[in-house]
């Protein structure tokens, strides 16, 4: 049994979604004066709902009060979901590296998609996680890539890199991604480390009620 890691790193300094989402810093809790020992912790300031690996329900679309939030997705959903990886190699686009209905349907596993499993396409941009270029030069879905994901009716989609949409020339999927009512998972990283196409998947949020999307860790297992 191989078990691979698939959350990104939280610290100091990282990539994070342009104003008004706050930037992350972690800070030592100052002293405690009601104990008589020194005791160690620290201050996530900064933390919000899309820092680093998370996951998120329609209503982030939607909005809180027309849809359903994390907290109400029942964890053995969660837990070991049969899933597909499809690895492919972006091709230029307009500014930014795409990806295509064409990719995807020929990437290795494509064949084996099954309706309400998880699918995490890969394309090996989680290795530029700590790099300046992350966010800003991220690939993109096209809009026929995410229509034929979409058909494929899975529970969660996910990704390697952090920014589905090209927002210099929009692709315009995402009503209908949410309307889909599928889970979003992103970013995460090494999916280029799986050997093979089929794993379990375990997403496990922060347990925080009132939320449509909070951090969470990734891990996937090849038997």
């Amino acid at each position: 049994m191989k078990v691979t890691d698939l959350t990104g790193e939280i610290y100091e300094g990282m990539w994070n979604y342009e104003p008004p989402f706050p930037p992350f810093h972690l800070k030592p809790l100052p002293e405690v004066p009601w104990v008589k020992q020194k005791v160690y912790c620290e201050i996530f300031e900064g933390l919000h709902s899309q820092t680093g690996t998370y996951l998120e329900t329609p209503a982030h679309f939607f909005g809180n009060e027309n849809c359903y939030l994390l907290d109400e997705v029942p964890i053995e959903k969660l837990y070991q979901m049969p899933c597909s990886v499809l690895m492919v190699t972006p091709s230029s686009g307009q500014g930014r590296p795409c990806i295509t209905a064409e990719m995807l349907e020929n990437a290795p596993g494509a064949s084996r998609l099954s309706k309400g499993s998880a699918i995490l396409v890969g394309t090996g941009w989680g290795k530029h996680w700590k790099k300046e270029d992350y966010l800003e030069n991220s690939p993109y879905f096209t809009y026929d890539a995410m229509h034929w994901l979409i058909e494929k009716k899975p529970f969660l989609l996910g990704s390697d890199f952090p920014r589905w949409e090209n927002l210099a020339h929009p692709q315009n999927f995402f009503s209908e991604f949410y309307r889909a009512n599928i889970l979003m998972l992103a970013p995460v990283i090494h999916l280029e480390q799986l050997n093979s196409p089929q794993v379990l998947l375990t997403v496990l949020p922060l347990r925080v009620p009132g939320t449509s999307c909070a951090p969470c860790r990734a891990v996937a297992v090849e038997n």
